[in-house]
């Protein structure tokens, strides 16, 4: 039998609660969630995308795929096990499943027929995923971001990662508490609902429950109970995206979907960063074309209103803002958490860690400065806005 001792993540079924209630356009993160998937073009280059977090993990050699089974387990009682075992429902559909009382059997849940099937052993497994795995072209693998493993010498995680610093996830429940630490005794700082999203930064095991810290607008760096976010389909970059003629080999550039509300990050054609953001309302829309970076701020005041935008507002000290177009820019958005959905009086609201990673990647440099204006000999980074 397969024994997987010690987890060090094990989440039970109660854990699976509602979906959040508003809705995203499905993409291959989603789509080919829980099924293995080899590159059409190398048979070697075998992935899994794990229902959790809707990224893709590696599973190429035994050991990776042993890895996987041992850390990213759904644990699951023999009673309940034995309700699902002929009619496995849709929820549990591509995890893998492993039964602590007995032996810690595991099992993998095929979404193409829903039925438990029993994994012997890690030789066995390298094997059984490799004939259960669906062929895909190179760009569709592409367009589902990569999450890595980090194992001890014992093959039990110290920690995870993802390829756009973090994924992001719906929150299913209302109200549900945001804290400063993982524990039920920490502080509140606010509650979040089911309008919105928060990008997950890291996984604690604490206070006998699993914690997100998150990114976000109003609360970066505080932690949530993983139970209360539902994983949604991950921002990739657009395929058919075309690096504007004005930007230089191995130069950043930002593209932005405003049709998709995902902003991406390229270092040529590599993306850097691919997130939701939330672009201009219809009354104020975000303006469309290919502009240059031309002024940044730290943190500075923005107010305006009618009849430029549809309401009144004043924010002051607002991060990590990149002007490109008069007073159209790329800022963090420390008023909201309703990514992916137009939000904003034309600017291009972002959370608070991506607007910081971005700023400070791209041009002018300034840096130690608080600000600073782009210039013949240190140009701004281009900035291609569309549909």
């Amino acid at each position: 039998m397969f024994r997987l001792r010690n987890c060090l993540l094990v989440i039970f079924l109660g854990l699976f609660i509602a979906l959040p209630a508003f809705a995203i356009t499905d993409n291959n993160s989603s789509l080919l969630k829980g099924k293995i998937l080899y590159n059409a073009n190398s048979l070697s280059d075998i992935w899994y995308v794990y229902p959790g977090d809707f990224h893709r993990y590696y599973i190429g050699t035994p050991q990776d795929s042993y890895n996987i089974l041992r850390n990213l387990s759904l644990g699951i009682s023999n009673v309940d096990f034995n309700k699902f075992s002929t009619s496995t429902p849709d929820r549990l559909k591509g995890f893998f499943i492993i039964k602590p009382e007995d032996a810690a059997k595991i099992y993998y849940v095929n979404p193409a027929g829903g039925s438990p099937v029993y994994i012997q052993n890690p030789k066995n497994a390298f094997y059984l995923l490799q004939s259960l795995a669906l062929s895909v072209s190179a760009d569709d693998l592409k367009s589902i971001p990569i999450g890595t493993l980090t194992v001890d010498n014992n093959g039990l995680e110290i920690s995870r990662s993802w390829q756009y610093l973090g994924f992001w996830g719906g929150i299913n429940a209302s109200p549900v508490p945001v804290r400063t630490a993982p524990n039920l005794q920490a502080k509140i700082l606010g509650y979040f609902s089911t309008i919105n999203r928060v990008k997950v930064l890291a996984i604690q095991k604490a206070d006998n429950s699993v914690w997100y810290q998150i990114d976000g607008g109003r609360y970066p760096g505080a932690y949530v109970e993983a139970k209360f976010v539902s994983p949604i389909p991950q921002p990739a970059p657009d395929q058919k995206a075309v690096m504007p003629k004005n930007v230089k080999p191995g130069d950043y550039w930002i593209d932005l979907n405003i049709g998709q509300e995902v902003l991406t990050l390229f270092k040529g054609a590599v993306p850097v960063l691919a997130t939701y953001v939330s672009t201009g309302m219809k009354g104020s829309p975000t303006i469309q074309g290919v502009f240059n970076i031309q002024y940044k701020y730290v943190a500075t005041r923005m107010h305006g209103g009618p009849p430029f935008a549809t309401h009144v507002y004043d924010l002051p000290n607002v991060p990590w803002t990149m002007y490109y177009h008069g007073s159209f820019g790329v800022h963090g958005a420390y008023w909201h958490d309703e990514f992916g959905i137009p939000k904003s009086a034309g600017c291009t609201n972002m959370t608070i860690g991506d607007s910081k990673h971005i700023f400070n990647l791209v041009s002018p440099n300034i840096g130690v400065a608080t600000s600073g204006a782009a210039t013949v000999i240190n140009p701004g980074t281009v900035v291609y806005n569309h549909y």
